[in-house]
């Protein structure tokens, strides 16, 4: 500290030389000031040690006296030791204070020279106490401790010679020494001494100082005895003992001691008496913040505070301070009571209140008459202790409350009688103060007294009260009306209580006359509203009306209880304040009165009040009850929960007057609780809402609201399962709304959710378990026991019933309650564990992520965030591995992206973060098929009478139910238009076969237990009539259309009141008010409610609605899209709502036309006249409605689709939009252009350039050059654009994002910064693309400056500028609130794309965005975490993530950019070699992409890292460019370099890259065709030398000896059985180490094998001279083929297997037995799919075949036992089927019975022990390959389930096509059935192949990314040929004929010609060709024009579909 503080400095030096002068043993004059002037230092040094020391472990450090145990524990613990010695150093060294001691040892004895040694003494004492102050934080020797104990002795040695201390530490007699100063320590001093004495630890002559405290007990001075009392507490510190009784008579003594200084210190050691006797306890200095006061007079140590080792220990006996009581007497002074005041928080926290209640009640009884206490100050003391004594019970039960209650009302009764104002004000406060520190019921017992108060005559009585009832609800910290509602019964009890007595008063005095009467009345009526009046006034009540409207509910039952005259009167005055008749009031209110009645008065009152209201509102009791039927059950039922009898026979009364119409129909009189259930179930929902409402509303009280659902509770028990089970649904809304509450309502909650899971059928459990457990998992860790009972409950007793839910709860945490119920889990798991692989929990995910619950939902996606975390790997290879994706995946991110719709934003947001855990795939990788096929292709609904329409709404109303398990208005809203529809439709079970039970049975069951409850619902709807006419037309951006929701409710709500149909205006009309709630069920009825509208509408509407179509379609968000990236929610989902609109409503069109059309071609039947009325009605409707299609101009369409980025819409909008209005294309040709550059089709924007007429403007050569990545030129157009027009901002956009595109960066900043100096109103335009150049150099200085210059705009970029900056500058919580703001501005355009298909596509943009924000969240968390800058990349897979996405140029960048961002804020050690990796990936994919500008920045960037990949990827960019010598030089250059001779390559990568140069070098050397064939030959052989195991180098090296062949050998085939062999050894090699050439290289392989295995054949059969040549050789091939048998994987020959197969009758025997092991190894490992291929063959009509086949299915047998018996099944099917295929059918029949005409076959199939035989499709016979480098002998290639054959349908179609084939359905083992074509007479085996060349080219086109993304494909089918001429096919479902669709088009044009006709108009073959060519221009054509179009617009509204 002396380095530290120059001040502290001078002070020590100061305090040595003071020390040194008295070491020098002379004693001075001055002695007095020296020894002053070390004290102080040492006072001050000890307030420092003590108070500015840094925080040790004050555990270790308490001072000795803290330890009961031994004091060594302190000295051997070294942490506290070292921190010891720290703080020594700082402010004294223990050298200063021995000598200090020494010095005072000698002072003392040299007392006799000391003049002024009273005075010494006194200093000296100080002197001790600072040090054993100090002594709290450093423990001083036990040496000089004992030196200090003898000091402080020596008053009492010499009167005590005989008990002679003892002590080492002494160098002469202390007795002597005594004896010297003895007479010297002034009784002050002495009591300082006495109490030091009390402060040495136990070690230290324990017994002497206990001796020394009697003796000084006996001192005739007071000052010591009242010290002595107060050491006392320190003393007695009991070692380790826990007896409480433990005080000595001595000090008990001192009690009766008259000096009053001697009572406070004895009052003022109750406090720490507790404490000692408590147990454990500490000695601790003052906290700083009292400042210790004694300071400047006594002595430090007297502050020092004694504290509990524990908070609180209750664990005193009450009786102990017994004895202590009578300082609280009467007659005894102020002061010892206030010192005792102050020691009650102590003694509250150690008294132990539940045992001896006697002794509790006099403590406390005596505590409480302090309330009374003559003087003021002691009352206003005492009442702010009573939170102490309140705070510190258990509860406020039992007999402590009512203590307090009856001294209350007792101190108050006395204040009455005495008339002592002072004493009621104090009394107030204290009333108020109880009120403050009670949570019970002493809260309602304050406050009323305080009413009490309020109401008093005395103004200033009324005003204390009225500021203490202010202040308790403060102290409550709620608003006064809430506090109010609280206590609104026993408030309004006390109310009625006041005015009736005071109101009976004036009735019992004698009448007056009428006059003085009536005055008198009026006096009374003012007096009562006066008294409401100062009640409403202090709990804030506006005025009198609004107090009593809230309180009449409360006010009238117990008025009405009273039934008395008085009672009247007050009715009478309430209801002339409020203005209504006083019948009316009691009616109103009467649910309310009886229910109270019912509940509290006995029988003869309540019949008394009854009679009394009958007479008041003069109404019959009967009627009175069914005033308001539903409400009375209601109120009554809400008081079950306390009074079940009371309120149970109140509903058998209301049950006996129930009106005739009554849905209960059993006997009124209810006996039983059976009969109850029986009667409250029609009227169960309406009492659940009711329910509902009461927990919800904000006006009911917290108690209310536990009193309704303990009620719930009853109620549940009361209806039983049976109807509980009914309404499970609703009931669960209502008991997740009891959630939100917290303060004691958990341990309700359970109670209620147990109840309700008891209350259910077991049956219904399962479905509900997951909504169950994830409603509680929140209160598992406030009530843990009784959740667990819930979840042990559901789980462990009923296991059975939930079995096929358990896989739902895959996320409970790991907590010790739970362990009964994980082992059940765990059970359930192991035994379905044969798939708890991953992709069953991604599939149990994926349900969960649909599940209707939110909280379930919100669940499952955190948990599923998780799981893609953790599986990244696993994912990446489901992703990667394979040709096409697992198709776990692509469901997935179908259902993710379904999710972004979500209503809930938290649900939406957590979708964003797993789609970016997943990662940005490629969506032509993802296959959406199956998904959609199966939600897409619903038949088209055409209106309400619909019954599919009726089944969809139903559904979604469902959906919506469900889905708003915690908006009670919502679920109430949806259960009435549920209601109302089933009964608008008649939709219910019955007999009969009628539309409304056929629509019933369409429900799945979970659907109709919901609606079931619905059919007997009473739900009515309030809905306040809108007054349409004042809004604002067109209501988009007006005031109540600037948000999605409210747009679409308000609009839709709007046009319902234009629908003239009546079914339809029903309908709509009950579906209003779910629409406020959900818009998901606009979207689905506007469409509807458009057509309806516009059926029977004037002029002006449909005007209307065209203008609000228009208002959304032209709204141009330019304004704020330039800010923000992605446009407003508004815009995007209300311009898709419009698109769906509009295409239903052309849809609804053509069914319209369509229908007429059929109707105008009259069928078979005559038709009735009546008929073709209504079709002229229909045709009108259809006009009306294409009226209006026309008015919405198709350019509009197209404008507005492009906006919202819906590119494929704009297209066909566009061209129908040039096509109807016959516009010039030319003019046009812009627009195009713009749009297929948007869409990203070079070969449109090239199109567009190659019709153009005209010579290209520059903004359009400006998009021909972005579209094909000429950035540079496009710079240049935009250049001169510039010098043309300066003053449009667009050119300068363009100039900066080309320059942003080549990647020159600063060139970006300068250029930018240029144009704003003169443009500065451009900045926020212009700022992004700075802001965007900044992170990306990583200039962080700069974009601090951007980003704070314009805080306007929110574009992508700027926004990523902001996150980087937040993550630069450490900022946690700005990181993160950013991201979250972000990723929501990603999902909004995600949701608007997923109304449609190829919403992948079409938001794969703002997927990459999620993509990156996982990737920057991953990277930067860390460095939040660690701030030293030391951590580890994150552990996402980054290579992994970027192979996944699209391969192309726009997808790839950003990411990488991105990455090198973070790269740059890590720093990490390989960090530039990281980002050289990033620049030639981006330099790679821009080669690829065509823009070799950016490539070459991106090569240039990617220099200054020494890659060796370098020279690899620049020699590429080269060829690409055309310059392929230059290319050549580098390259070899570069592998010269970086891979000299000498220096071998470190590590697989490195030899790699060295390969992959070398390869590279031959395939230049080869392409340029300027070496010689040795010399690229050598090129290839080094390396497969130096590479042995890499495919690339055996398959190219084989490619060229094959490409050589010819040459070498002059086409001879002899000769070529050396090279043969070379070529099959490198092709079997390259396959043993990959696939990525297998279609190559395995057919070629066996061609060459087979075909020179046939030429040695015939060599040998007509003994040709080069016979034994080629017979080593093929004996040599045939080595290596077997070889490659061996090593290969029997899939790779799969691919080839019908190749294989052909060759079965290879002349050459060797040579077959070769390919007989390959055949019979392939049908080892795929029985399945190798069966199929070889039917044909095996039935084959040539004998030699069916042998050799026979051979190898024999082989295969050999091999493995258990084939035998399938290949016999598999060869009877084919047997069966062959039989069905050649059936002969009559010309006339349709169909075949399978039961009747194929029994064998039906009865071979479904016989039990028939083989497990695979249904021939499409996906199961093609083999999928691995799709990255390396062997993969385990391999799966048929992933995904399979189906088998189960059984086939009775049914068999005979098509009418020449052969009549036969058209089968195969049952499958999934369950769902397959249709096939068996067709005769017919070789199918050329189908076969080509169907196999397609697949091929499937996989080629799938390579490729352009291919991928534009999802080229030849849609292919299973074709599998039994023999020679029959076989079956794979039905492909939906497909059209191209001729059917042309000719039904024709048809409705009428422009059809019949064969006839043609016929007619074929001209002779001789006939001139003018002649023929006039004949096809003039008649055929224009009788054919191009119609096919038209039947993909028809067929497809959705245009992203084709």
């Amino acid at each position: 500290m002396n380095v530290k503080s120059t001040l502290w400095n001078a002070i020590t030096k100061k305090a040595a030389s003071l020390i040194l002068i008295l070491e020098k043993e002379i004693v001075t004059a001055d002695i007095l000031q020296i020894v002053e002037g070390i004290t102080v230092i040492l006072r001050l040094a000890a307030l420092c040690i003590v108070h500015c020391s840094p925080p040790t472990d004050s555990t270790s450090i308490d001072h000795k006296v803290t330890h009961p145990c031994n004091t060594d524990t302190c000295k051997n613990t070294p942490s506290s030791s070292d921190s010891l010695v720290n703080i020594q150093f700082i402010w004294i060294s223990s050298d200063f204070i021995t000598r200090v001691v020494k010095v005072c040892r000698s002072l003392l004895e040299a007392a006799t020279q000391i003049i002024n040694l009273e005075q010494v003494v006194d200093r000296i004492v100080k002197i001790f106490d600072a040090l054993l102050y100090a002594q709290v934080k450093i423990p001083l020797s036990d040496q000089i401790l004992d030196n200090l104990c003898g000091m402080l002795s020596l008053p009492w040695i010499c009167s005590h010679p005989d008990d002679s201390f003892k002590t080492s530490a002494f160098g002469i007699d202390p007795l002597a020494l005594s004896q010297k100063t003895a007479q010297s320590f002034s009784p002050q001093t002495q009591s300082h001494c006495v109490f030091l004495l009390s402060l040495f630890p136990k070690n230290i002559c324990l017994d002497w100082r206990k001796s020394i405290y009697h003796w000084a007990l006996q001192s005739p001075h007071e000052v010591i005895r009242a010290t002595c009392v107060k050491g006392f507490s320190l003393l007695l510190h009991p070692r380790g003992m826990t007896s409480c009784t433990v005080i000595p008579k001595a000090l008990l003594n001192q009690i009766k001691d008259e000096s009053e200084l001697v009572k406070v210190a004895c009052a003022a050691i109750v406090g720490k008496l507790s404490c000692c006797l408590s147990g454990t306890f500490s000695v601790q200095p003052p906290s700083a913040d009292s400042n210790i006061r004694n300071v400047t007079y006594g002595i430090l140590c007297s502050s020092l505070t004694v504290t509990s080792a524990h908070e609180k220990t209750h664990s005193v006996q009450a009786c102990v301070f017994k004895p202590f009581l009578t300082l609280l007497e009467n007659k005894v002074s102020s002061s010892v009571k206030l010192a005792f005041i102050e020691n009650i928080p102590h003694l509250c926290k150690h008294l132990d209140f539940n045992s001896d209640e006697s002794s509790v009640k006099i403590l406390i009884g005596s505590l409480l008459n302090l309330m009374e206490d003559p003087d003021k100050d002691v009352r206003v003391a005492f009442s702010d202790c009573i939170k102490n004594i309140l705070e510190s019970l258990d509860s406020e039960e039992g007999f402590i409350k009512e203590l307090f209650v009856s001294r209350m009302k007792e101190a108050y009764t006395n204040a009455k009688i005495s008339r002592n104002n002072e004493l009621k004000d104090t009394l107030i406060l204290t009333t108020g103060d109880i009120g403050r520190a009670s949570k019970g019921d002493l809260v309602p017992f304050a406050l009323l007294h305080l009413l009490h108060c309020l109401l008093s005559k005395s103004a200033s009585v009324a005003g204390a009260a009225y500021t203490e009832i202010r202040s308790l609800a403060a102290a409550k910290s709620i608003k006064l009306q809430a506090f109010f509602s609280q206590y609104k019964k026993p408030i309004c009890q006390f109310l009625v209580e006041s005015l009736h007595s005071s109101q009976m008063a004036v009735l019992s005095v004698p009448r007056q006359g009428n006059e003085l009467q009536q005055q008198e009345a009026a006096h009374h009526r003012e007096m009562a509203l006066d008294m409401l009046s100062e009640i409403a006034s202090v709990f804030d009540f506006p005025d009198l009306n609004r107090f009593l409207s809230r309180t009449l509910q409360v006010l009238l039952p117990d008025l009405a209880a009273k039934a008395s005259p008085a009672a009247s009167t007050l009715i009478r005055t309430i209801a002339k304040q409020l203005n209504v008749n006083r019948r009316e009031i009691l009616i109103n209110n009467f649910k309310y009165i009886f229910s109270h009645l019912v509940c509290s008065c006995s029988k003869d009152e309540l019949e008394r009040a009854l009679h009394y209201l009958k007479n008041e509102t003069e109404i019959e009791l009967g009627s009175l009850l069914r005033q308001d039927y539903q409400g009375l059950h209601n109120e009554l039922l809400l008081r079950i929960g306390e009074h079940y009898q009371q309120v149970f026979n109140g509903l058998s009364i209301l049950a006996s007057f129930a009106s005739h119409d009554d849905p209960y129909q059993g006997p009124r009189e209810i006996t039983s609780p059976e009969q109850m259930a029986d009667y409250l179930q029609p009227k169960l929902l309406g009492i659940l809402a009711f329910f509902n409402m009461q927990l919800l509303s904000s006006s009911v009280g917290i108690e209310d609201k536990k009193m309704a659902l303990n009620s719930l509770m009853s109620l549940m028990k009361l209806m039983g399962p049976k109807h509980i089970s009914s309404v499970r649904v609703k009931m669960m809304t209502t008991l997740r709304t009891a959630l939100r509450y917290k303060d004691d309502f958990p341990e309700l909650c359970c109670r209620a959710w147990d109840c309700f899971v008891r209350s259910l059928d077991h049956s219904y459990l399962g479905s509900l378990l997951s909504h169950v457990i994830v409603a509680l998992l929140p209160l598992i860790h406030i009530q843990p026991k009784e959740t667990t009972a819930v979840f042990y409950f559901l789980i462990v007793e009923n296991r059975d019933a939930v079995r096929d839910y358990l896989h739902e709860i895959y996320f409970l945490p790991d907590l010790p309650e739970l362990k009964d119920i994980q082992v059940v889990l765990q059970e359930y798991r192991k035994e379905s564990s044969k798939s708890t692989d991953l992709q069953t929990t991604l599939q149990l995910s994926m349900r969960a992520i649909q599940h209707e619950n939110v909280d379930v939902r919100i669940h499952a996606l955190t948990s599923l965030k998780e799981t893609l975390y953790r599986n990244q790997e696993k994912l990446i290879k489901y992703v990667t591995d394979s040709e096409t994706v697992e198709p776990v995946i692509s469901q997935l991110v179908t259902v993710l992206l379904i999710g972004c719709q979500d209503a809930n934003s938290q649900a939406r947001l957590l979708c964003g973060e797993c789609l970016g855990e997943l990662g940005a795939i490629d969506p032509g990788r993802l296959d959406f098929s199956t998904s959609e096929t199966q939600g897409k292709h619903f038949t088209f609904v055409a209106g309400v009478e619909d019954p599919n329409f009726a089944y969809g709404l139903l559904m979604e109303l469902t959906r919506a139910f469900l889905a708003y398990a915690d908006n009670v208005r919502a679920q109430d809203s949806a259960a009435y238009a549920i209601q109302e529809l089933l009964s608008i439709y008649d939709c219910r079970e019955t007999n009969t076969d009628c539309p409304g039970s056929r629509l019933w049975r369409r429900f799945p069951e979970h659907v109709q237990e919901i609606l079931e409850p619905h059919l007997n619902t009473r739900y009515k709807s309030y809905q306040k009539a809108v007054d349409w006419s004042k809004m604002k037309k067109p209501i988009y951006l007006s005031k109540l259309g600037d948000n999605f929701a409210e747009w679409s409710a308000t609009w839709a709500g709007y046009l319902i009141t234009k629908v003239r149909h009546d079914l339809a205006r029903k309908v709509f009309d009950c579906c209003s008010i779910m629409m406020k709630n959900d818009y998901k069920v606009t979207i689905y009825l506007l469409p509807h409610i458009l057509v309806y509208v516009l059926l029977g509408c004037s002029q002006e509407d449909q005007q209307e609605v065209y203008m609000e179509i228009m208002a959304v379609l032209k709204h141009d968000d330019q304004c704020i899209r330039r800010l923000q990236d992605s446009a407003s929610d508004l815009s995007q989902l209300s311009t898709q709502t419009v698109f769906s609109m509009l295409d239903h409503l052309t849809q609804w069109a053509r069914h319209k036309f369509q229908m007429h059309i059929a109707e105008k071609n009259p069928s078979k039947s005559c038709k009735d006249r009546g008929d073709l009325k209504t079709s002229s009605e229909d045709c009108g409707e259809y006009q009306n409605v294409t009226r209006f299609l026309d008015l919405i101009p198709q350019d509009t369409l197209a404008v507005a689709s492009f906006r919202s980025k819906a590119y494929t819409r704009a297209v066909m909008h566009f061209e129908s939009f040039i096509i109807e209005k016959k516009q010039n294309i030319q003019e046009h040709l812009g627009f195009l252009q713009k749009l297929y550059a948007a869409m990203h089709e070079p070969d449109g924007v090239a199109g567009v350039s190659a019709i153009r007429k005209a010579e290209p403007s520059l903004k359009e050569q400006i998009l021909e050059h972005e579209s094909i990545g000429l950035l540079r030129d496009a710079t240049a157009c935009y250049d001169r654009a510039i010098q043309l027009e300066p003053d449009q901002i667009i050119h300068y956009h363009g100039v900066v994002k080309s320059m942003l595109g080549l990647g020159q960066l600063s060139t970006v900043i300068t250029q930018v910064n240029g144009v704003l100096v003169n443009r500065s109103e451009w900045i926020s335009e212009l700022n992004t693309y700075r802001v965007e150049a900044a992170w990306k150099l990583s200039r962080w200085d700069l974009l601090e400056n951007y980003l704070a210059s314009d805080v306007k705009s929110t574009t992508w970029s700027v926004r990523l500028g902001h996150l980087l900056l937040s993550a630069k500058k450490k900022n946690k919580a700005a990181f993160y609130e950013t991201l979250k703001i972000v990723r929501a501005e990603q999902i909004v355009p995600l949701s608007a794309a997923s109304f449609e298909r190829g919403s992948y596509q079409r938001g794969y943009e703002h997927i990459i965005r999620l993509h990156m924000l996982c990737e920057l969240e991953h990277s930067i968390g860390p460095m939040f975490q660690q701030p030293d800058g030391n951590h580890s990349r994150d552990s996402l897979n980054w290579c992994a993530r970027i192979e996944m996405t699209q391969n192309s140029y726009r997808a790839k960048e950003p990411i990488l950019a991105l990455r090198r961002a973070l790269l740059s804020l890590s720093k990490s050690q390989d960090y530039s070699e990281l980002v050289g990796q990033c620049w030639l990936q981006s330099a790679r994919v821009a080669r690829k992409a065509g823009h070799h500008q950016t490539a070459y920045n991106a090569l240039l960037n990617a220099g200054e890292s020494t890659l060796s990949e370098l020279y690899i990827e620049r020699a590429k960019w080269l060829w690409s460019k055309a310059d392929v010598h230059q290319a050549l030089i580098v390259l070899q250059k570069g592998v010269e370099l970086c891979f000299s001779e000498n220096k071998a390559p470190c590590n697989t990568k490195n030899q790699l890259i060295h390969g992959r140069a070398m390869l590279l070098v031959g395939r230049f050397m080869e392409e340029t065709a300027n070496f010689e064939s040795n010399a690229v030959m050598k090129k290839y052989k080094d390396v497969t030398n130096f590479l042995p195991e890499w495919e690339d180098g055996h398959f190219y090296l084989a490619k060229y000896y094959d490409k050589l062949m010819p040459m070498v050998t002059d086409n001879k085939m002899e000769k070529q059985g050396d090279l043969i062999r070379y070529i099959v050894h490198h092709f079997g090699r390259s396959l043993q180490y990959g696939n990525q050439f297998i279609y190559q290289s395995m057919p070629r392989m066996l061609s060459l094998w087979l075909d020179f295995g046939a030429k040695a054949y015939e060599c040998d059969k007509v003994s040709r001279s080069e016979r034994v040549q080629m017979k080593n050789d093929l004996a040599k091939i045939n080595k290596v083929i077997t070889e490659h048998t061996n090593h290969l994987a029997p899939y790779q020959f799969l691919t080839a297997f019908s190749q294989l197969i052909s060759r079965i009758c290879h002349s050459h025997d060797e040579v077959f037995a070769v390919l007989m092991v390959i055949v019979a190894k392939v049908f080892l490992a795929y029985p399945q799919q190798a069966m199929w291929m070889m039917t044909a063959v095996s039935k084959s009509s040539y004998p030699m075949r069916v042998n050799r086949c026979k051979e190898i299915l024999n082989k295969a047998i050999n091999m493995k036992e258990s084939l035998g018996k399938f290949i016999g099944d598999a060869t009877r099917l084919t047997d069966k089927l062959l039989e069905l295929c050649n059936k002969p059918v009559d010309g006339n029949s349709s169909t075949l019975n399978m039961n009747i005409h194929f029994k064998t076959l039906k009865r071979l199939v479904e016989d039990h022990t028939f083989s497990q035989i695979l249904i021939p499709l499409q996906s199961v016979m093609i083999p999928t390959l691995p799709s990255i480098p390396g062997s993969h002998t385990n391999h799966d290639p048929f992933p995904g389930c399979w189906a088998y054959i189960a059984g086939f349908d009775d049914t068999v179609e005979i098509l009418a096509s020449l052969q009549k084939p036969k058209k089968i359905s195969l049952r499958g083992s999934d369950g769902k059935s397959y249709i096939m074509m068996c067709k005769p007479k017919d070789d199918l085996r050329k189908d076969c192949r080509l169907m196999e060349f397609n697949s091929l080219i499937n996989k080629c086109l799938r390579k490729d990314a352009e291919s991928r993304r534009r999802e080229l494909h030849i849609r292919t089918y299973a074709v599998i040929p039994l023999n020679d001429e029959c076989g079956i096919i794979e039905w492909v479902n939906n497909t059209a004929g191209l001729r059917n669709i042309l000719i039904k088009l024709y048809k409705e044009k009428g422009i059809y010609m019949t064969g006839k006709e043609l016929r007619q108009h074929m001209l002779p073959k001789s006939a001139p060709l003018s002649e023929k060519l006039k004949m096809f221009k003039e008649v055929l054509l224009p009788r054919h024009p191009p119609v096919f179009h038209e039947w993909f617009l028809r067929t497809f509204p959705d245009p992203t579909s084709w």
